[in-house]
């Protein structure tokens, strides 16, 4: 109430000082309350879909106006079915990951939702557990494009658990290439859509992308553009199809 209060009457130049005080983060972080693990819940409504979802409050107010990356989103519900298989790779809190699972809930399909960061994992944990959400593999890990003690693969942990991938996610702040890459198996046999982060290896992922004959087309419209007169975009989706629109 505190919070909303004060993002609601604040304007957000007065907020952002006030976040930038040294003298506050004792007021921050009880307000936040910063040193627990389980965050606030609240019920989302957002494009006629509706679920318990469990984020900071920062997170949680933006979920309940707007949506989480509202654009993004719309765009992977609208490209998938009720019997879509989905990979949601860099999860964070589960919004997309949440939706998609509701979205397809009265169909055939399953979310396999992938966190590292252990706080944003037992976050989405507990969101799944309270909605009863039955049809997604939660998995807290590293993933790349090789195994190794404390990193695996995509390909190595659920390649087989369904007959086809449908839309691939990825957002990795940074090594979303490399995450792709670990996808290599599922790509060949399953010819997903990919749903990609653009950070500083936009040549370096289409480059992978074009070796496989994918098209590019933009998250807001999903019309397809020519890749070669781009040189930055945040999110980049990708088929080997045109996307319906």
């Amino acid at each position: 109430i505190i919070y909303n209060s004060l993002a609601f009457f604040l304007p957000r130049s007065i907020l952002n000082f006030l976040g930038s005080l040294d003298s506050l983060e004792f007021l921050r972080d009880w307000l936040f309350d910063r040193k627990k693990v389980l965050k606030p819940m609240s019920i989302i409504t957002w494009k006629n879909l509706k679920f318990y979802f469990r984020a900071p409050l920062q997170i949680l107010r933006k979920a309940k106006i707007n949506g989480i990356e509202s654009s993004l989103t719309k765009s992977i519900i609208r490209v998938i079915n009720k019997d879509s298989n989905v990979i949601d790779i860099g999860s964070n809190y589960g919004f997309i990951t949440l939706a998609c699972s509701k979205f397809i809930r009265s169909g055939k399909g399953k979310v396999f939702s992938f966190e590292c960061d252990v706080n944003c994992y037992k976050n989405l944990e507990s969101s799944i557990k309270k909605n009863a959400f039955d049809n997604i593999e939660l998995f807290n890990a590293f993933v790349g494009n090789k195994n190794t003690s404390t990193v695996k693969t995509v390909d190595s942990l659920i390649y087989g658990h369904c007959k086809k991938i449908d839309l691939i996610k990825i957002d990795t702040d940074g090594t979303d290439l490399e995450c792709l890459e670990g996808c290599e198996k599922i790509i060949k046999e399953s010819d997903p859509i990919i749903v990609i982060e653009i950070n500083n290896n936009f040549n370096q992922i289409v480059g992978y992308l074009l070796k496989s004959s994918y098209k590019f087309f933009y998250d807001q419209h999903l019309r397809e553009i020519d890749i070669k007169s781009k040189n930055s975009i945040p999110n980049l989706f990708c088929s080997r199809h045109s996307l319906k629109t």
